[in-house]
This record gives structure tokens, sequence and C-alpha cells, in this order.
């Protein structure tokens, strides 16, 4: 279970981590939020490149982890091969609201990261370093210059994913535009059915989306009892700390970290 801890136990070890675990989301009436994503990369300082470009904010974590946060969106990067990009994986890529989308595009491209071709004066695709497809698309009235918006994940059945994220997470869907999504505070879930079969995203440089719950050791024997594997050795406290884990994979391939004990390190 330590490699599955990893990520969470790395918190505790660079002073610029801690202030940021005060800002996870409050909690919708089910108990979750966002917790925090993990990423796999084969180049930290490339990776770290692209998000400081974007607006993250870095902080070195141990003498392998780096964590960046943007808006909205806390993540944990380490280093290691992966399995590749988010395209082809239940994960297709993560979303960005930008109060200026020429702007940001200059920036990213000053750092030397070209738009995918197809963008429009709203809306554009970019790549990290380990093919992360992230979509920008603008909204003026952001109060911030970027802002996490969300992920889409790609399933073979829109509804029935719909209704398993609401049942175990609190998931409600919500209207943007033309796009109805599936809110979790700090995790909006646009589900499109998929063209054919997608890769888990299980070792991939997408790794996990994070999750953080009230009463993570009750939802995890809850989701164990259903018939829902928890991954490695099942639910486990971490030494010293009070945060639990347990990691999970939903029924179309996304890799699950659940945490408990985030917001309360100071």
């Amino acid at each position: 279970m330590k490699t599955l801890l990893l990520s969470a136990l790395g918190l505790c070890l660079g002073s610029g981590a801690l202030p940021m675990l005060a800002q996870l989301p409050a909690p919708n009436a089910a108990g979750a939020s966002a917790g925090h994503d993990i990423m796999i990369v084969k180049d930290l300082d490339g990776a770290n490149k692209f998000w400081n470009a974007l607006g993250g904010e870095p902080a070195q974590l141990g003498t392998q982890l780096k964590l960046t946060k943007l808006p909205g969106v806390l993540y944990l990067m380490r280093k290691g091969d992966n399995k590749g990009g988010t395209e082809g994986s239940s994960v297709e890529y993560v979303g960005y609201k930008v109060k200026n989308l020429k702007d940001t595009l200059a920036k990213m491209d000053a750092a030397g990261f070209k738009p995918i071709p197809g963008a429009t004066a709203t809306r554009a695709f970019l790549l990290t370093p380990d093919a992360i497809k992230v979509r920008l698309v603008e909204d003026k009235k952001l109060a911030t210059t970027v802002a996490s918006d969300m992920i889409q994940m790609d399933v073979s059945n829109v509804k029935e994913a719909q209704a398993w994220y609401e049942k175990w997470f609190g998931a409600k869907l919500v209207k943007d535009g033309k796009e109805t999504l599936a809110d979790i505070p700090g995790h909006r879930i646009l589900f499109v059915e998929a063209k054919g079969p997608v890769e888990p995203t299980k070792g991939r440089a997408f790794d996990r989306i994070g999750l953080e719950v009230k009463n993570v050791e009750d939802v995890c024997k809850k989701l164990d009892g259903a018939g829902i594997k928890l991954d490695g050795k099942g639910f486990a406290r971490a030494k010293g700390m009070d945060l639990a884990v347990c990691v999970i994979t939903d029924p179309w391939g996304t890799y699950i970290e659940i945490s408990e004990g985030l917001a309360a390190v100071k």
C-alpha cells in the first residue's frame, strides 16, 4: 500500500504544499469534493513548465514529487514511465476556463507550447510534454486569469456513468451552455459516449483523479461490499497523520484515489 499512499504522504514533505490544503472545495451533500489529481510524468521540469505557463504555482515535495496548484485544482506529479497520454483512455482531456484565450495562448507559445490545429477564437486544445490533452475555453467573466473547469470521460453508457457518480459521490447534473456535466465540487465531469474501446487511466500520464470524502473508511467498505474492488491492500491509514485512503477503478476505467484528511492537515 506504500505506493498507493506515496502521493498522499508526499503532502507532508514540503512547506510550500501545506497552505494549499486548506483550499479544498467545500463538500457536497454526500460529503465529497475534489481531492488531488495524480500524474506520472517522465520529465518533471517539462511538466511544471507547462502548468506554470498556464498559471500554476509550483512547490517541491521531497526529491521526487512536485505539486502544482491552479485555481480549483491541486495536482501531484511523480516522476516515472507512463503508458501514454490521455487520448485513448477513459479520461480524454482536462479542461480550463481562461479570461483571455489570446493572451493565454501567447504565454503558452512563449513557453514552447502551441495549440493543436483546429483552435477557434474561444476554444483551443494543447498537449503537455507527456501528451495530457488540455482544453482551454474563454470566459471573459472569469474572476481569475485561469480556473479549473472540467474533465471529459469517455464511457460506454453516459446515463449509467452519471448515475454511478451520483450514487457514490453525490454528483449533480448541471448545464453549461450546450454541455451537461456531473458536478462534484472541484470536479465537473463531462461524460461522452466512447466510439470504441478505451484504455484505463492507471499507469498513464494522467493516472487518477482524487476525491476527498467524509467517513472514508465507510465509503471504502461500501464500495468493496458492492463489488467495486479496492486496489492493492485496500483501505489504509498513514502513520502519524490523520489521513486515510483507498483506491478504486470506476466501471469505465478511471482510477480514483478516495481520501479523507487532506483538508485537516495544517
